[in-house]
Order: C-alpha cells, then sequence, then structure tokens
C-alpha cells in the first residue's frame, strides 16, 4: 500500500490526519483504527509527512504567485506524490541561474496546474 492509498483509506473511514511538525495527529472514529491500520500509518509517516510538507510549500508558493488555494486543492494525491518525489531528486541542486531548482520545479508546475484547472 503507497502513502497515497492509505490517506484514502483513511479518508473514506472517516478518519482524520494532521501533520504536526514531525507527528502524524490522527482523529478517528472509535475503533476504526485496527492493528493493521496502526501498523500502516507508522510504516508510512515519513512518505506522509513529505507528502504534506510539498502541499505546504505548494499552497504557501501558490499565494505569493497570486494562484488560488483552490487550485492546490484540486491537485490529484498521485499527482502530488509524483511532485514530492521530483522535488526530492531535486533538492541540493540550482537551475542555470543558480536558483534552487526544487523552487524552479514547483513554480513551473504551479503555473502548469493553474493553466489546466483554468482550461
Amino acid at each position: 500500500m503507497s502513502a497515497v492509498q492509505l490517506i484514502r483509506q483513511c479518508r473514506d473511514a472517516g478518519i482524520r490526519l494532521q501533520a504536526r511538525g514531525d507527528r502524524l495527529h490522527v482523529e478517528a472514529p472509535a475503533g476504526s483504527i485496527t492493528p493493521e491500520l496502526r501498523q500502516a500509518l507508522v510504516d508510512h509517516k515519513a512518505d506522509m509527512l513529505a507528502l504534506h510538507a510539498i502541499r505546504a510549500r505548494l499552497l504557501a508558493l501558490a499565494g505569493t504567485m497570486g494562484i488560488p488555494r483552490a487550485v492546490v486543492d484540486e491537485l490529484p494525491a498521485e499527482e502530488l506524490e509524483a511532485t514530492a518525489e521530483q522535488v526530492d531528486l531535486c533538492e541540493g541542486h540550482t537551475d542555470g541561474n543558480g536558483d534552487p531548482l526544487t523552487q524552479a520545479l514547483l513554480t513551473f508546475y504551479l503555473r502548469e496546474l493553474a493553466d489546466r484547472v483554468s482550461a
């Protein structure tokens, strides 16, 4: 199971997940967290926190670019996961102008996403 599948499973079960620093806060209806689900949350915690972090970066950048929050909210979880993987690969590298490559990637991605949502 991927982190995205686990997030969907939790959402479908009425379980709310929130990142709080390096902790994953879980609010769940009584009895909805099985031992298997608890273990899956432990196993995928780092991936889920990474997805939250990239979404937070996209939201912050969208705000500075004048892109509505709804554009980021429309982002499918699979694309968010792919973006997190790409950002991880670009971390520590710079573009031709000496700017962080991750910033250039996220800026490009947000512009493309905004164009796609408005089309």
